[in-house]
Formats: structure tokens, C-alpha cells, sequence
């Protein structure tokens, strides 16, 4: 856990792709990105629990899970943890913040959901609250906005 804590990342893409209900599509990411000479410690920690694949990427390797399913065990594992750890300095981290606001998406996109306009729009402001290091390429949320209310109103004319 003290690998998730203190190296993870937690985010939630969206893309512009117009064969989505609102223009757009949308999902959850959690990645730990590490050097060359980690190769083997990625490789364990993704075996020890069973969650996502590992990478290489340009500086090293990088433990990717974003498949909803498996987002959904690692918060399992997460909540366990802080349920037995309850004095862990996590909980007064900025990055535990970002883990609630994550957590708080992947409520949103359960399994066999259709998210409506608004909660599109949730869940840009979610986050907003998570991936505090934007990409350069990240759709602003104000962008998601627009594709989401232009994308309502084709389908209401339709």
C-alpha cells in the first residue's frame, strides 16, 4: 500500500469521439510510473494483486489498471487497507483527496450505466479534484461542457 500511497496516480480521461453518447469518452486510470530498474517490482506489485498490466514507457516502466472492473478491486483494497490502517498518514494527503474524488467517479460509472448530460459533466469536475498535473492534451472541463450540452441538443432535434 505504501507503493499506491506514495507513487500512484489517479485519473479519469476523457476524449472527443463523436461515437459516444455525448461526443465524448470517458474513463478511470490509475498508474504508478517508475525507472528502468523497476521493471521487476511493477511486474510484482501487478501480480501480488491481480490488477493491470505493465508498460514501457518513455523514462522506465509504468503499472497501468483502467479497466472499470479492476479500478473498482483496487478501491476494494484501498478501503481495506484504511479500514485496518486507520491512523495512515495517506488519510492526510493531498493524494487521499484525489482517491475520494476518483472513488467518488467510479461510483458514477458502474457497470451497465448510461450517464446522462449533467453527470458527464460531474465527472469533469471530479476531475478536476483528481488530476491536479494536467496533460497538455486534457480536454478542459468548460470544452466538456459545450460537447455534452451541443451533443443534448442534436439528439433532442433528432
Amino acid at each position: 500500500m505504501g507503493l499506491i500511497a506514495g507513487e500512484s496516480s489517479f485519473f479519469i480521461t476523457f476524449s472527443r469521439d463523436d461515437r459516444y453518447r455525448h461526443d465524448v469518452y470517458y474513463g478511470p486510470k490509475f498508474a504508478i510510473s517508475m525507472g528502468e530498474k523497476e521493471e521487476k517490482m511493477l511486474r510484482n506489485q501487478s501480480q501480488l494483486y491481480d490488477l493491470g498490466t505493465v508498460n514501457k514507457s518513455q523514462k522506465g516502466y509504468q503499472w497501468v489498471i483502467s479497466s472499470r472492473a479492476e479500478c473498482r478491486e483496487l478501491i476494494e483494497l484501498i478501503d481495506q487497507y484504511l479500514e485496518q490502517n486507520s491512523s495512515t498518514a495517506f488519510l492526510g494527503a493531498a493524494k487521499h483527496e484525489a482517491y475520494e474524488n476518483w472513488r467518488s467517479a467510479l461510483e458514477l460509472l458502474r457497470p451497465g450505466r448510461q450517464l446522462t448530460a449533467d453527470e458527464v459533466v460531474e465527472l469533469a469536475e471530479l476531475r478536476d479534484g483528481i488530476n491536479y498535473i494536467g496533460a497538455t492534451n486534457a480536454i478542459p472541463t468548460e470544452e466538456i461542457k459545450e460537447l455534452v450540452r451541443a451533443a443534448e441538443t442534436e439528439q433532442n432535434v433528432v
